[in-house]
């Protein structure tokens, strides 16, 4: 499969090397150069420096070939920009983008474009949680299952970066410290007592990272 990444943050990064890892084509495009670097070194992919919204750059990204186009850049309104020219002009089959103001997912729709809205994710996973009083939630996104789980840090990880915990087929998707949870920020710092809800979709359920 042939996918064309836009944004290379935290998820965009740890999305292309999952799907790298299992053998699909990535190209992944960021009009930051530095942003390459959230990709781990033996990353194989294609990597693209541009304007994500400029039709010359996607065509160098392989747009016109590509079976999927993922948005994820910290933009709502590039990423709907992108998703519309990728799929009413270069008709790629699956366009999915990430938002983060769950007012405009309507607009998203609206063009028949598929979302993830980390808002919405995080407060139902919260909700699961806490009604169930389970360390647990299972929730379906487009045509995966993805499982949510509570992870007690290890000592070692005391005082590391979030982007230093690296996990397979996972990503840290918050923590709950203090009994408050935080939506995981890559260069934050972990203290004792964190516990990290993890994003899973190989459904393992290993109580402690070590």
């Amino acid at each position: 499969m042939q996918v064309v990444i836009i944004g290379c943050g935290k998820v965009g990064a740890k999305f292309a090397q999952v799907l790298s890892e299992e053998g699909n084509e990535i190209v992944i495009v960021s009009n930051d150069p530095k942003a390459f670097k959230n990709l781990p070194p033996d990353f194989d992919g294609v990597t693209l420096t541009g304007v994500p919204i400029d039709q010359d750059v996607l065509k160098m990204a392989g747009i016109e070939n590509a079976d999927v186009l993922v948005a994820v850049t910290e933009d709502d309104n590039v990423n709907i920009m992108v998703c519309q020219v990728a799929k009413e002009i270069f008709k790629v089959p699956k366009v999915v983008a990430r938002i983060y103001n769950p007012a405009r997912e309507h607009v998203f729709h609206q063009f028949g474009l598929e979302t993830i809205c980390p808002t919405d994710i995080t407060v139902n996973v919260m909700r699961a949680m806490v009604e169930s009083n389970a360390d647990v939630s299972t929730h379906n996104i487009g045509n995966t299952s993805v499982l949510f789980k509570h992870v007690n840090l290890a000592d070692g990880y005391i005082g590391k970066r979030i982007d230093q915990v690296k996990l397979k087929q996972s990503m840290i998707f918050g923590i709950i410290r203090s009994g408050e949870f935080i939506l995981a920020n890559a260069t934050g710092r972990l203290v004792k007592g964190d516990i990290l809800v993890v994003a899973d979709t190989t459904h393992k359920n290993n109580k402690e990272i070590n």
